[in-house]
C-alpha cells in the first residue's frame, strides 16, 4: 500500500515542478538570446573562423620553408668484388675479392626554400582575404536576418497580447449589454 502512494507522489512533484512559466523578456533581451543561441549565427561564426585559418594557412606557404633529413647506413657486410688478380701482381686468370667502401655511412642535409614571385601564390592569397571578406558579410547579414526575425516576432506576440485583451474587453462590454 505504501508504494503506490509514494510512487503517485513522486510523480505528482515532478509535474508540479515542471509547470513553470518562463520570465517574460524584453526585446533587447530577446534579441540578444536569438543572436548568441542562432543556430545559423554559430555556423557563420565557425565559417568565418575557417576562413581565417584558411586565409593563414596560404601565407605560410610563402613563408621560408625549412627540411631537414639524416640518413645512416651500417653495412654488416660489406658487399665483395672480384677483381682479376694480375692487376695486383697475381697470376692471369685469378680473382681476388676486394672490399671497396667503408662499414657505415652518415649524410645529412638540409635545405630552405621560400615562395618570392609566384603569381598563383599571390592570387591565392588576394582569394583568401576575398573568402574571409565574404564569410564576415554573411556572418553580418545573418545576424541582421535573425534581428529582423527575433523584432518581428517579438511584435506580434505583443499584438496578440494586445488582441486577447480586447477581446476580453469586449466580452465584458457584450455580457453588460446582453443583461
Amino acid at each position: 500500500m505504501k508504494t503506490p502512494l509514494l510512487f503517485v507522489l513522486c510523480f505528482s512533484i515532478g509535474i508540479l515542478r515542471g509547470q513553470t512559466n518562463p520570465e517574460p523578456l524584453s526585446l533587447e533581451e530577446a534579441v540578444a538570446f536569438g543572436i548568441e543561441n542562432n543556430r545559423m549565427i554559430v555556423n557563420a561564426n565557425l565559417d568565418v573562423q575557417k576562413a581565417y585559418k584558411e586565409k593563414w594557412s596560404t601565407i605560410a606557404i610563402g613563408l621560408p620553408q625549412i627540411s631537414a633529413n639524416i640518413d645512416y647506413q651500417n653495412f654488416l657486410r660489406q658487399p665483395v668484388s672480384l677483381i682479376p688478380a694480375q692487376f695486383f701482381g697475381g697470376v692471369e686468370g685469378d680473382f681476388a675479392e676486394v672490399s671497396f667502401g667503408t662499414k657505415q655511412n652518415l649524410i645529412a642535409g638540409a635545405r630552405i626554400t621560400q615562395l618570392l614571385f609566384d603569381g598563383s601564390y599571390l592570387v591565392g592569397l588576394e582569394a583568401t582575404k576575398v573568402y574571409l571578406k565574404i564569410s564576415e558579410n554573411v556572418l553580418e547579414k545573418t545576424i541582421l536576418e535573425v534581428r529582423k526575425n527575433i523584432i518581428s516576432t517579438y511584435g506580434s506576440v505583443l499584438l496578440a497580447q494586445k488582441n486577447i485583451e480586447i477581446i476580453k474587453n469586449n466580452k465584458v462590454t457584450l455580457e453588460a449589454n446582453l443583461l
